[in-house]
């Protein structure tokens, strides 16, 4: 989304308090954790292309009332969390790891690979 392809997003979330870097899509901004400076010039470029990802689907700004990444950095993983929550009020949670990001997956019932749900808490 920021068109740059060389950010350490998760080395800056590796630096920040507990690990978490939360970055809001919607204003171009860190909220949580500390940016590296090219990080933070980067993060200003998101919100025109969340505009445009969002026209692209046949959505307006005003259809979102809150995007949030909280990245995260652990020992054994890297990723993050997405959360949106749309003008109806309704919040819906994603979970991507790994470098390129992919869904989570876990094994289901059956021992069966399948993607993470979405969650809606």
């Amino acid at each position: 989304m920021t068109g740059s392809y060389d950010l350490s997003i998760y080395e800056d979330a590796m630096r920040s308090d507990g690990g978490i870097l939360t970055v809001d899509l919607l204003n171009g901004r860190v909220i949580r954790g500390i940016p590296s400076s090219g990080l933070a010039s980067a993060i200003l470029r998101i919100p025109a292309e969340f505009d445009r990802l969002c026209r692209a689907k046949g959505l307006g700004r005003n259809d979102c009332k809150s995007a949030l990444a909280h990245f995260y950095t652990s020992q054994t993983a890297q990723g993050f969390t997405l959360v949106v929550e749309d003008s109806l009020g309704k919040v819906t949670e994603a979970d991507y790891e790994g470098i390129p990001a992919r869904r989570v997956v876990e094994l289901d019932h059956l021992g069966r690979a399948r993607r993470k749900a979405i969650r809606q808490p």
